[in-house]
């Protein structure tokens, strides 16, 4: 049960950006369909799974507790880099690679269709997957199964993207956006310090 609450919650929080960024996509009228938001999903869950694998071979290599320390310390990294103010550099404004995509979501839609097509979603999948990658990599460092920490990440990615979608075209869209930034980094801090203690 401990495991299961420790994947959910590294879950949720590698993958609240995605819902500052489906707010930003509701927010401008573009949408989602389900096969590209699936796609976004598997890539996310493939990802996780491979660096957390990853993660708990080197933690099987260390002392239980050093693995424990490491694991923990890159948890509350990533919730930290999530946190630091950032300022995208003026070619990133209108870049369509995965860190262009992730301050300028908009972007992606390359052929201005209104709609994010599964070609399209292949440099965002990378954008939004960093966090949960990372998230993974200690979650599999501290021995949690690489499994569980890929099904939820899969579910919690999907699910964020869809409802900040549909929030961001109502009025609480603009308000909730900024929110799930801050939330993430607090969220995944939390978790680390959970580990360490």
């Amino acid at each position: 049960m401990h495991a299961l609450i420790l994947a959910v919650l590294i879950g949720i929080a590698g993958n609240l950006d995605n819902l500052g960024v489906g707010v930003a996509y509701g927010v401008r009228k573009i949408g989602i369909p389900f096969r590209s938001n699936l796609f976004i999903a598997l890539m996310a869950a493939l990802g996780t799974f491979v660096v957390a694998y990853a993660g708990l071979g080197i933690g099987h290599e260390l002392a239980p507790a050093i693995a424990n320390m490491f694991g923990a310390g890159v948890i509350i990294a990533v919730g930290v880099w999530v946190l630091w103010p950032r300022r995208p550099k003026a070619q990133e404004a209108h870049s369509t690679d995965a860190i262009g995509l992730v301050y300028h979501p908009e972007h992606a839609d390359i052929d201005q269709s209104g709609d994010i097509s599964v070609a399209e979603s292949l440099a965002l999948s990378v954008g939004l997957g960093i966090n949960a990658w990372a998230g993974g990599f200690g979650g599999g460092m501290v021995g949690l199964p690489p499994w569980l920490l890929a099904l939820s990440t899969g579910v919690f990615s999907f699910a964020t993207l869809y409802a900040g979608e549909h929030l961001g075209r109502r009025a609480l869209g603009s308000w909730l956006g900024p929110k799930a930034t801050l939330a993430a980094g607090v969220l995944l801090i939390l978790i680390g310090i959970k580990d360490l203690v």
